[in-house]
């Protein structure tokens, strides 16, 4: 079976919300080490270009507290801005890892000006297969609230094409990961 995503983006006034779903042909332990390899994320995901984790707070279970800062860029065809990132994310082990910018910076110009809130979730459930390959279901959710409101129609057209971007690429490695690397994930 091929790997999907499908990517919804909805928007009111300045605020938008995006889903995506991702159906994928791995184990839940492997999705989950993919979407929480902070140090990797520059190597497999478009827009990256740095990721450290600065501070790590284990909660017991596997669960934690992370603070993760980012740089990398947001494209839109063949414009780019820089970004800079400082997340709070909470990671409930197997189950979902939320995070929550506390700075979110874009380019010189719109340093803590363009972004006014940030949230962004993964939550994993996995999918009873009998006898097949393991399967799960990861869905992404963000809330994107800015200042300033985009134009009508570009602010969802850049961030559907972004977050199929990136949602393609963590398939691709979780598909890697899996032993899988010749997987296409299928936009849907």
């Amino acid at each position: 079976m091929t790997d999907e995503v499908k990517v919804e983006v909805r928007r009111s006034g300045r605020t938008f919300e995006a889903e995506a779903v991702l159906d994928l042909g791995a184990d839940a332990q492997t999705i989950w080490d993919t979407i929480t390899d902070y140090d990797a994320l520059a190597r497999f995901m478009p827009g990256i270009h740095h990721c450290h984790v600065s501070e790590r707070h284990p909660r017991g279970d596997g669960d934690e507290l992370v603070v993760v800062e980012q740089r990398g860029e947001f494209r839109f065809m063949m414009f780019a801005q820089t970004m800079q990132v400082l997340l709070n994310i909470e990671n409930r082990h197997l189950h979902s890892s939320v995070a929550k910018a506390v700075r979110f910076d874009l380019g010189s110009f719109f340093t803590r000006r363009a972004v006014e809130a940030f949230e962004g979730r993964y939550t994993l459930t996995r999918l009873q297969v009998d006898g097949g390959s393991p399967r799960t279901h990861l869905v992404y959710t963000a809330l994107i609230g800015l200042r300033l409101p985009p134009p009508p129609t570009v602010g969802h057209m850049a961030l559907r094409q972004n977050l199929v971007v990136q949602l393609e690429a963590v398939a691709r490695e979780v598909a890697r990961r899996a032993g899988r690397p010749d997987a296409r994930p299928r936009v849907v």
